[in-house]
């Protein structure tokens, strides 16, 4: 599943190429991929694009009023073509827009949009704060894992504490932590939580500069495949040596999610 520095590689290529044109028309092909489809369209067509930004792994495409909210789920991606341009199969949603169409594609049919005149009270009642926030903070951590028995991968998966992080990137946050992914958040200490916001933004920083990840199916399907695997230390390495200390990895699950780390350098 793309989380946030993929997203947010979308976001940037489609702002640099779809703003400031119109919605002229809609075409449905899955109407499960749009909530309240017909009010969808009818409040969408011949409103302005005005920016594209993101929250959390949700893509907010602005216009002149209310937003279009997109989550990708395991494998939507968009296509910028011409409107001569055949049809891609999978693909659900057409947004014709002045200069080109705007198809949004989905093999798996899970990823979805909603139209919102109000997006952010929509979107923070789900979410946490972003990564980047000025109040992500030790207070703030600590607050969100009072009385919370749980393993920190957990925590940190939780969209409602941080917005954006996922499977890949989680992984790779306590790596840098030095801390087992499985270990309890009411063992950690402030300096500990103080490595865990230091970790979050230097992860999820590099992530971005490199474009996202491109393991598994992801790819911004824009023209930019992301680089960041080449520098994953744990994900998907399971039974290789570790990159400081060649210790072979040890695969698990937490949360009923798959979870790779170092014995030797991720100690309990």
């Amino acid at each position: 599943m793309p989380e946030l520095p993929e997203v947010e590689t979308v976001v940037r290529i489609l702002k640099s190429q779809i703003v400031g044109q119109s919605i002229r028309d809609v075409t449905l092909l899955w109407t499960k991929t749009i909530e309240n489809y017909e009010f969808f369209i009818h409040e969408v067509i011949d409103q302005r694009i005005n920016s594209i930004t993101r929250r959390g792994k949700y893509i907010m495409i602005n216009l002149d009023r209310g937003s279009i909210l997109v989550h990708l789920r395991m494998e939507g991606k968009f296509y910028i073509k011409n409107e001569n341009e055949p049809i891609f199969k999978h693909t659900h949603v057409i947004l014709h827009l002045d200069l080109c169409k705007l198809e949004f594609n989905d093999t798996r049919k899970f990823g979805r949009m909603l139209y919102t005149e109000d997006p952010m009270d929509y979107l923070n009642q789900k979410l946490g704060l972003e990564p980047f926030d000025n109040k992500l903070d030790v207070n703030y951590l600590k607050s969100k894992s009072r009385n919370r028995k749980i393993a920190l991968k957990t925590f940190l998966l939780d969209q409602s504490v941080i917005a954006g992080i996922g499977n890949i990137y989680s992984d790779e946050i306590c790596f840098m932590m030095k801390k087992h992914p499985n270990c309890s958040i009411q063992k950690l200490t402030k300096k500990d939580w103080t490595n865990c916001i230091h970790s979050t933004q230097v992860i999820l920083s590099l992530a971005i500069e490199a474009g996202g990840s491109s393991v598994r199916s992801y790819t911004s399907s824009l023209g930019v495949t992301g680089l960041f695997q080449l520098n994953i230390h744990v994900y998907g390495r399971s039974n290789k040596p570790c990159h400081i200390c060649e210790t072979p990895l040890i695969k698990t699950v937490i949360g009923q999610r798959s979870s790779v780390y170092c014995p030797n350098c991720q100690k309990r």
